[in-house]
């Protein structure tokens, strides 16, 4: 057991990976050489990548293949997120994620269309039993795209357990790629900590890390910091500014693994070789989350509070968070590594100056703070919150008011999952009205409204001021790529411009003819668009209705002949 235990500490600090040994036989989802442009466990808003982004040669239409045997167990089509996306059980346990796709083929895409008609909706999800539609191995599945919330053409592709629905790593699984390059260390900070790894306020500082001819390094390779970041109960931790890249591409990456030790111990270790999706919103507290929002660094932290439940940390003494004194001086060596072996190191003295502790005994006062491990409910006559245990990944201020404006907590801080908001209306409530936050930067958030008599019920994953608004304009259409005025036209895709001010879309159809034909939705760019068979000739009446969520309606009605 103690031989187990040392050989698991000396891996991940030395960054000397054994996952070469397991042979996996998928083949690419590509007929070209992989390359990346983004990673599995990189930082995004809100959540990890959690799978790898295949480059296509920055072109959409390319052939997708199923890398194993298996069959398709679900399709969705979507606007936002994946887009149109599928997933494919495998024999051995695994799902199969390829996202993106401009167009599905064969009997799937059949299945799609023929769904969507019956529903008259692009937006579609299908669940499918092992004898629906098999796949073997190099079957012809899709095209590669551009679809859902993706801002360049791509393959996001994924491997996930299929019982948990865990993400998976897959460059564990034998998807090779190019990579003789180590992280980059770009900076440092240390902070000062209660016992449960929750941040001081204002008590952070930030060291610029250099990389010289032997090495990387800080100014002096020492960090000193103030008396007081020591504390009666806790101590300092230390989250570094560090990045990745491959081979062949110029795109950032994110972090593989990394360890921090004293001359001693070996204090906090992470590798990141599964994410939960339920878990994945933790991101927030395993980054730095003001230094990702507004200085747009990627700092990781060496440490951890008692909430946070990622797997990813392989080692951890007392959750990272170093005890010191006034006085000490600690000698820091740092490392990260990547799943290729590559590796960086950074290595410095942390001395913590003469003078006094902090000795506050309630650093944060329950009066004034809201804690991770409780539940809320704050209520008054016109307003009511409640906050489920496991929200806040800090203490936070409760910047609470029930009474003419109507608030909890500070727009800049994330939270983990959403808090239920209850507003009274003074005037009797109609369909055009709907709650809405005032976000980070004042900008306004419709959200999802419910109304039982005078009151108005939404769940929101911000926190900031509520109110209610009143929404009655209609969105607009607009011909994107004809003239409004055309009465004939030899394009194959007609496309239109939607946009909705206040709420959010809730439908969108055309009828040509008085009948329903499919038409997609492009949500990033706020554009509807047709594409006619190439049979598809003679004068017909278009219909194009768009509604929102307050049920607003816009029709927009032209006769167009096609050649």
């Amino acid at each position: 057991m103690i031989k187990h235990i040392i050989l698991v500490v000396l891996l991940c600090f030395f960054g000397q990976t054994v996952y070469s040994q397991t042979k996996y036989t998928y083949r690419s989802p590509l007929n070209i050489p992989l390359a990346i442009s983004a990673n599995f466990g990189e930082l995004r808003p809100n959540h990890f990548h959690m799978g790898v982004d295949f480059k296509t040669n920055g072109v959409e239409g390319l052939s997708l293949f199923a890398v194993e045997d298996g069959f398709i167990s679900r399709v969705k089509v979507s606007p936002f997120g994946y887009g149109k996306v599928i997933y494919i059980d495998h024999p051995n346990g695994v799902t199969s994620v390829y996202a993106h796709c401009s167009a599905f083929k064969g009997k799937l895409d059949s299945i799609v269309k023929l769904t969507q008609e019956k529903e008259q909706n692009f937006e579609v999800e299908i669940y499918f039993t092992e004898k629906d539609i098999p796949v073997k191995k190099g079957d012809l599945i899709a095209l590669s795209g551009n679809t859902g919330s993706s801002t360049a053409p791509h393959l996001h592709f994924e491997l996930r357990d299929t019982k948990t629905e865990d993400a998976l790593n897959p460059l564990l699984y034998g998807f090779e790629i190019a990579d003789y390059k180590a992280p980059e260390i770009r900076g440092i900070k240390v902070y000062s900590l209660t016992n449960e790894g929750y941040q001081i306020p204002g008590k952070a500082k930030y060291f610029k890390v250099t990389k010289g001819q032997f090495g990387y390094y800080v100014g002096g390779d020492l960090i000193s910091i103030p008396s007081d970041f020591s504390t009666l109960l806790g101590g300092i931790g230390f989250a570094v500014e560090v990045v990745d890249f491959v081979d062949g591409s110029t795109n950032t990456c994110g972090l593989f693994g990394s360890a921090l030790k004293t001359e001693k111990d070996t204090l906090f270790c992470q590798e990141i070789k599964r994410v939960s999706f339920d878990e994945t919103r933790y991101i927030n507290s395993h980054k730095d989350y003001v230094e990702y929002t507004v200085n747009k660094r990627k700092f990781h932290k060496s440490f951890k509070t008692d909430e946070n439940p990622l797997d990813m940390y392989s080692c951890s003494q007392n959750n990272g968070v170093i005890p010191v004194k006034p006085g000490d001086t600690l000698a820091i060596h740092y490392a990260a590594f990547d799943l290729k072996g590559n590796k960086s190191e950074l290595k410095f003295k942390t001395a913590v100056l003469a003078g006094s502790p902090n000795t506050t005994a309630t650093i944060f006062p329950s009066w004034k703070y809201l804690f991770p491990d409780s539940s809320y409910h704050f209520h008054s006559d016109q307003a009511e919150f409640y906050v489920k245990e496991m929200t806040f990944y800090e203490p936070t201020l409760k910047n609470l008011s029930l009474k003419g404006t109507f608030s909890l907590g500070d727009a800049k801080t994330p939270i983990q999952q959403a808090i239920t908001v209850k507003l009274k209306s003074s005037n009797k409530p109609t369909s055009k009205n709907y709650l809405a936050v005032t976000t980070a930067g004042g900008r306004i958030k419709p959200l999802a409204t419910s109304i039982e008599g005078e009151w108005f019920t939404a769940e929101s994953m911000y926190l900031g001021s509520f109110s209610i608004k009143t929404d009655t304009l209609a969105p607009s259409i607009t011909p994107l790529n004809f003239k409004e005025t055309d009465l004939v036209t030899t394009k194959k895709r007609l496309t239109w411009k939607v946009m909705e001010y206040q709420t959010l879309l809730s439908d969108y159809d055309l009828f040509i003819d008085g009948k329903w034909v499919l038409l997609e939705y492009e949500e990033k760019s706020n554009y509807v668009f047709y594409d006619r068979p190439s049979t598809f000739t003679g004068e017909h009446e278009l219909l194009l209705i768009a509604k929102d969520r307050c049920g607003n309606v816009k029709e927009w009605r032209k006769k167009i002949k096609f050649q």
